[in-house]
């Protein structure tokens, strides 16, 4: 070690002294002595020396003057001296008696207080040495714990009779248990407690005081266990059916299977079926799925259950399951109750799962249940608000079927659809100027087109491209403002400049949804071909038209026109009389009266030329096939290809050609 030099430490000088006989005396341990002596006079190698009063002289080691008895612990002292514990040296409270540790004795609290004050940290955070800790463990490791399960041996009681046995042990136990599994092993009988360990400690107490009819007395042994893990055997499925039937109300049609393992006629038949395992849970959902499928309410509570991928089944096969009790179980999460999501309940019971500590908020709780059941009205035995949201009724929700046409009114239908009737009889034409007319004096028009850049559904696009307000196309706000006309003269230009059309009106679907006496809005969907020299594209068209009354009539106060290209659907039935068999078929008469032309409203007119276009028959004989099916051009035109099929139409009927 560094120092100042090597005299750092010096050896340390005692006094000695030589006796007449040549033998010399040392005032200090001297190892090559013995270590303690009870002699008062010198005489050999370690002696000890002493004054005639007792104690031993003194001297000085570096300048100070100490008892010799500081260096010579095991010397012998005057009675009533004390020189300190040897913990400590002796030299804290050198002159003061030692204290009694004899149990009963009181003890100063006040003494060794810095000791203590080491000690009284360990308490409250946990240590080995805290009182809590203390208390836990024994609160875990001892007898006396209420929790888990027990097994109950009695030794050498195999041939005895189980039920004396039982009787016995009832009479000296006053604390009331139910036994698990009673039966033989070996030499000994067997029973198990599930979390009563205290009846476990009382039985126990019992050993040695119950005397065989042979005389001899049975000891009784009580040790911690894991539940029994035992199945259920095959030649056990009707009685565990028929114990199940006991607890099913077919009035009510409830099932109450609450802590199932623990029913008296199981523990009876000794069967072990708890529904915490899987094995028996599913066991048990077997049999409710094959036995009572109409069931709507089940109680599941007090099984310890933790997973409830057995019950996946009795979502498809017990529609009528509307009540479910799972409290006092051991759901973790939410996610437990994933498997049961398509049950239509309408109350739920989860108290005393770990899954609802999880939830600080009643308002959260309820909303992860309704994710899953959002048909729930009862949630742990509390009624819970109606949920704020967009739901219907399940009549209301039913997709109603389709229709070529909708009207809020039925009184409108007759306006509406003359008014569309007479608008596409000119717009067909090649002078639009008369749709002026259609239009209010400040009414507004708008076009939006979508065609692809490339192939056959770009030819012609670029006909629309200067009035195409496209709002994903046109981004300055100036040039959208300009893209809706306004005016009634502004609106028939515009109108005038787009390509010339042919419509198909049996493609048209028309709804009417708003309809009062001074507002009406009409959605007209269809598909139209465009005039070209070969393969005239076929486009599909959106038209939502405002009619407000004016005058003595009706007329367009609001107009948004949207053109896209057909889909491929459209296009196979654009414009082509569909095929299908008809009965009920009415031949057409040899002579046909020809009808007058100025009784026809102008849609009609359409229709029996678009008729005879499409059948190759004269106009007059095409209005006739019309008339006679109530102007439905699909049926006429069926009627037309049947009858054409089976050579019923006679070659007159037809245009000659030269």
């Amino acid at each position: 070690m560094g120092g100042r030099g090597n005299n750092r430490y010096p050896p340390r000088d005692f006094p000695t002294q030589t006796k007449p006989d040549g033998s010399r005396q040392y005032y200090e341990h001297d190892d090559r002595g013995s270590y303690k002596s009870n002699s008062n006079s010198g005489g050999g190698s370690g002696s000890r020396a002493y004054t005639r009063d007792g104690y031993r002289t003194t001297t000085k080691i570096r300048g100070i003057r100490v008892w010799e008895a500081d260096y010579d612990r095991g010397s012998r002292l005057p009675e009533g001296h004390w020189r300190g514990d040897r913990r400590g040296s002796g030299r804290m409270f050198r002159n003061q008696p030692r204290v009694p540790r004899l149990q009963g004795d009181d003890v100063d609290m006040h003494s060794n207080r810095g000791r203590n004050r080491r000690q009284d940290m360990y308490k409250g955070r946990g240590g080995r040495r805290g009182k809590d800790f203390k208390n836990n463990r024994s609160q875990h490791n001892g007898n006396n714990s209420s929790l888990g399960w027990h097994k109950i041996l009695i030794r050498d009681g195999g041939n005895a009779n189980k039920d004396e046995v039982l009787e016995s042990i009832r009479n000296l136990v006053h604390e009331p248990f139910t036994p698990i599994l009673f039966e033989a092993e070996g030499k000994n009988l067997v029973f198990y407690l599930e979390d009563n360990g205290r009846a476990a400690q009382a039985i126990v107490q019992t050993s040695r005081r119950i005397t065989l009819p042979s005389g001899v007395r049975i000891s009784l042994m009580s040790n911690r266990s894991p539940p029994p893990n035992r199945p259920v055997a095959a030649n056990q499925h009707d009685s565990l059916k028929r114990i199940m039937s006991d607890r099913y109300s077919p009035e009510l049609k409830r099932l109450t299977l609450k802590n199932f393992h623990n029913d008296a006629n199981l523990i009876k038949e000794g069967i072990f079926c708890p529904l915490y395992r899987q094995p028996n849970l599913q066991l048990v959902v077997d049999i409710i799925v094959e036995n009572i499928p109409q069931v709507e309410e089940i109680d599941l509570s007090h099984n310890k259950i933790n997973n409830l991928d057995a019950l996946g089944c009795v979502v498809t096969s017990c529609p009528n399951l509307q009540k479910l009790d799972l409290g006092k179980n051991k759901l973790l999460n939410m996610d437990s109750l994933n498997q049961l999501a398509g049950l239509n309940l309408t109350e739920l019971t989860l108290e005393g799962n770990p899954l609802c500590d999880k939830f600080r908020e009643t308002e959260v709780y309820i909303s992860a249940v309704r994710k899953l059941f959002n048909k729930v009205l009862y949630l742990d035995g509390q009624e819970l608000p109606k949920p704020i949201g967009f739901e219907v009724d399940e009549d209301d929700s039913k997709i109603p079927k389709s229709v070529p046409a909708y009207f809020v009114l039925p009184d409108v239908k007759d306006l509406v659809l003359q008014f569309i009737e007479q608008y596409y009889q000119i717009f067909d034409t090649e002078d639009r100027k008369p749709l002026e007319a259609a239009y209010s004096k400040n009414a507004l028009f708008s076009l939006t087109c979508h065609f692809p850049d490339t192939g056959p559904g770009a030819r012609l696009s670029n006909l629309y491209i200067s009035d195409n307000r496209n709002l994903k196309k046109v981004f300055a706000s100036d040039q959208r403002h300009k893209l809706v006309f306004q005016g009634r003269s502004t609106i028939g230009c515009v109108l005038r400049q787009l390509p010339s059309t042919v419509h198909d009106p049996p493609s048209f679907t028309l709804d009417v949804p708003v309809a009062d006496p001074k507002l009406i809005v009409v959605t007209l969907s269809g598909v139209f071909r465009q005039h070209a020299d070969r393969n005239p594209p076929i486009r599909s068209f959106t038209r939502t038209l405002t009619i407000i009354p004016e005058g003595t009539g009706f007329c367009i106060c609001n107009e948004q026109l949207f053109i896209t290209r057909a889909t491929i659907d459209q296009v196979k039935r654009a414009f082509k009389t569909p095929i299908v068999p008809v009965e009920n078929i009415q031949p057409v008469p040899e002579n046909v009266p020809v009808p007058q032309q100025d009784t026809l409203v102008p849609l009609q007119e359409a229709m029996i030329l678009k008729f005879s276009e499409a059948s190759g028959m004269l106009p007059q004989f095409s209005q006739v096939c019309l008339e006679q099916n109530a102007w439905d051009f699909n049926k006429a035109g069926e009627i037309f290809t049947k009858l054409k099929a089976e050579n019923k139409i006679p070659p007159e009927y037809f245009a000659q050609s030269l």
